[in-house]
């Protein structure tokens, strides 16, 4: 029975290191993440990729991919979270590869030319080599970003658009709105002076 206790003691002491030297309880956060926007088809949206960090981050290389099918490249430029590095496209992402000169904040921003005509078009976001000044590594996570197509609205036509009406009598217009798959479709009315005619939805 004392050979036991023994054993459970020594095995216990066993885990609390390597609790402690191998699952710190303060372990560094370093987070990267894209911004998610909308726009239709023919828009020119930004992009920003940007740092949370609970470590100083010497330098990265942080990617943002895209479809160039879906999405054209117009530019991109550095933030104000980085000191010195490179910017680059491929045609197929742009990468970032350089020094940080602050914990958070922005690390670049992409526009793109929103080319598709519906859906959604996915921006894959990567990083590796998270160093410190001591050249000590860190994992990272990341969060894609997304750029959602919407179809805006082109006109808004009424079944009537004259109409004579005697004091107590009432009618009802219609709202066609195009196109048809019109992102938002609402339609509101109003009037100019409601001592001469109230609307209702």
């Amino acid at each position: 029975m004392r050979k036991m206790s023994k054993f459970m003691a020594v095995v216990s002491a066993f885990i609390i290191l390597v609790s402690m030297f191998v699952f710190p309880a303060n372990a560094a956060s370093v987070n990267y993440t894209a911004s998610s926007v909308s726009g239709a088809k023919g828009d020119t949206v930004t992009i920003y990729v940007n740092i949370s960090s609970s470590v100083a981050i010497w330098g990265a290389n942080v990617m943002l991919g895209y479809n160039s099918s879906e999405l054209q490249y117009i530019s991109s430029s550095k933030g104000g979270a980085v000191s010195s590095g490179s910017l680059n496209n491929t045609g197929s992402s742009v990468n970032f590869s350089g020094m940080f000169s602050a914990k958070s904040g922005t690390v670049f921003t992409v526009k793109f030319k929103i080319l598709k005509a519906s859906g959604s078009s996915t921006l894959p976001l990567t990083s590796t080599e998270n160093i410190d000044s001591d050249a000590k590594t860190y994992q990272c996570s990341t969060k894609s970003g997304k750029v959602t197509v919407t179809n805006n609205v082109t006109g808004i036509s009424l079944n009537k658009t004259d109409v004579t009406l005697k004091k107590g009598e009432t009618t009802t217009l219609t709202a066609t709105v195009t196109p048809s798959n019109a992102t938002n479709k609402t339609v509101t009315y109003t009037t100019s002076d409601s001592r001469v005619a109230k609307v209702s939805a």
